[in-house]
């Protein structure tokens, strides 16, 4: 955009936030400077470049998961997946938690076979399907708004979009892989609405029903286009037929779609719905979401009321918060079931964010149509607002962190056969995962599996003859020697897992196996388990000291524990007797 300023005397009448180079040139020095960098574009691309840094962030929590994807996509894989590993077609069109996935089976399928079943591949895929759903929106934002006005809004929108709160859906890539995704097909069908582009937004409206059970929200959201495009009665009745017609036949094949007990409750109906509205707003306190929630409803009531905020540059934002209610709507529906609590669950986030997000874009928008000269406090506002947004995430994100602690243990139990260790998280033999997953050459079942040892590897042997017995510790000084001890052995059927703490002093630990009565690498899991009771006890002994591993069900095993001088020391692989189980 362009303006001119006339009146030398007024430059605050520049409209869009440009100011032309004569009027800071009378002030001179670095004051001026200043001003006229910050009138300028480039101050737009530096801020439109931090919105990189969540995408970045998100990276890095991504390459620090784990390779093993989690319970959900195994009950999934072997509905799309035929025992000799190719594509059962027809396994595509079966519901996986009541949600038709077919779009993301497939990224699954082409992660199954492409990069052998890492799941930190398609946690990076994910990150960048998220960063093509802030490219979209950022060709939504009005453009009648200043250029730096423009650029903070593209940055609150990386920031909430890759908010702390919702790690889940890229360290668990596989259900960002369907929300995101999803997401990503409801944003394009309404940029293509706005236009006039029916055909196209009614075919990726429908993309997204195969995508994700949220994109059926986009119907009525297409319907509101319509109407507020004045559009032909048959084009505002058309989506809301198709949506019924899909959500009906959805229905009929999920007769437990919806909860059967509390949501009849209409008070706790709405409790859910406002927790989930307001989630992104609040750090794990589900009282304080429901407030979130109820304001944004009342913000939008009240910008409904607005003139202002009628124009035709915001009939995709109002599409987009209709999109987001009605996605809180049918979690707050299906999912009341599972407790009160449950709406703040990091995998809902990004429903929340398609309710604040236009919400902020149309207030923003209606202020600076009334106040044009404060761009630069509606720019700084939405900046604030984003980082906040990705800031109030990391309680959640700390939770998500350490349900991704120990999962590498699955892992080897998968490998070594080990699956009922884990209970419901590793399907049964009865699914016959584990014939598909080695037709696949899918982790971790393929060479990039590891103990984490650099050697030994499950199979092996171990010479323990000069291996010696690692010390229990003494006192509460840092020991002399290498210690450590077993303080918990779960007892699973055909399995176990062992549980303690080793330390090599100053010869750091680098991994712990199990091995049976031959010396034979049996199990294992890992090493670097947070254990701050011990780093409390024993001064001088780090944290990260912990080990937990799986193991078959077998008398004789001992902990060999791998220094990483490569010297080595064993322990029994029981809790002492004369130590209590902690």
């Amino acid at each position: 955009m362009t303006s001119t300023v006339t009146d030398k005397s007024e430059p605050e009448s520049a409209p869009d936030g440009e100011r032309t180079e004569a009027a800071p040139s009378q002030a001179g020095g670095w004051r001026a400077r200043l001003e006229r960098y910050a009138t300028t574009r480039w101050l737009a691309r530096l801020i439109e470049f931090l919105a990189l840094v969540p995408a970045a962030a998100m990276t890095i929590e991504v390459a620090r998961a784990p390779q093993l994807h989690f319970v959900d996509y195994w009950y999934a894989l072997v509905r799309f997946v035929s025992l000799d590993g190719s594509l059962n077609f027809g396994g595509l069109w079966k519901a996986s938690n009541e949600h038709l996935i077919a779009i993301p089976s497939m990224l699954y399928y082409g992660d199954a076979t492409i990069f052998g079943g890492n799941q930190r591949i398609l946690g990076y895929l994910d990150i960048l399907i998220a960063l093509a759903t802030v490219v979209l929106i950022r060709f939504a934002i009005p453009k009648t708004l200043p250029p730096v006005v423009r650029a903070s809004i593209v940055l609150a929108s990386s920031g909430l979009i890759f908010s702390l709160h919702g790690l889940h859906n890229f360290t668990h890539a596989m259900s960002g892989a369907a929300w995101l995704t999803a997401n990503l097909i409801s944003v394009g069908t309404l940029l293509f609405a706005v236009r006039g582009k029916w055909w196209p937004a009614w075919g990726m409206a429908l993309l997204g029903s195969i995508t994700y059970g949220t994109a059926f929200a986009v119907w009525p959201s297409l319907a509101l286009v319509a109407i507020l495009r004045k559009e032909p009665m048959w084009r505002r009745l058309l989506p809301l037929g198709l949506g019924a017609v899909i959500v009906l036949g959805w229905m009929s094949v999920n007769h437990n779609a919806a909860g059967s007990g509390t949501e009849s409750d209409i008070g706790t109906a709405i409790y859910g719905l406002f927790a989930v509205i307001g989630k992104v707003w609040t750090a794990n306190n589900t009282g304080m979401a429901v407030f979130a929630g109820a304001i944004i409803i009342a913000g939008y009531a009240a910008m409904a009321t607005v003139k202002a905020a009628k124009v035709p540059e915001l009939r995709f934002w109002w599409g987009l918060g209709c999109h987001g209610f009605f996605g809180s709507a049918m979690i707050a529906i299906s999912r009341i079931d599972f407790g009160l609590d449950y709406s703040q669950h990091s995998r809902y986030t990004s429903v929340s964010v398609l309710v604040s997000l236009p919400l902020l874009v149309i207030i923003g928008t209606v202020v600076h149509s009334f106040a044009a000269r404060h761009w630069r406090k509606i720019a700084v506002a939405f900046a604030v607002t984003g980082v906040t947004g990705f800031a109030l995430g990391v309680p959640t994100a700390d939770t998500v962190r350490a349900e991704n602690a120990d999962h590498e243990i699955k892992s080897v139990a998968l490998r070594a056969g080990y699956l009922n260790a884990f209970g419901w998280a590793l399907p049964p033999e009865g699914h016959q995962l584990v014939p598909r997953l080695e037709a696949l050459g899918h982790y971790p079942f393929n060479d990039s599996f590891t103990l984490g040892c650099g050697g030994p590897e499950l199979g092996d042997t171990i010479d323990l003859t000069d291996v010696e017995e690692i010390s229990f510790p003494e006192g509460g000084r840092t020991p002399a020697s290498p210690s450590g001890v077993v303080d918990l052995v779960e007892e699973k059927p055909g399995s176990r897992l062992v549980w303690g703490w080793a330390t090599g002093v100053k010869d750091p630990v680098r991994c712990t196996v199990l091995v049976d009565s031959s010396g034979e690498v049996v199990g294992g899991g890992v090493s670097d388990r947070v254990r701050s009771d011990i780093a409390q006890q024993y001064l001088g002994i780090n944290a990260d000291t912990g080990f937990g591993m799986v193991g078959p069900d077998e008398e004789g095993l001992r902990v060999v524990v791998v220094l990483e001088s490569g010297a080595k020391r064993w322990m029994p692989a029981e809790v002492p007797d004369d130590k209590d189980q902690k």
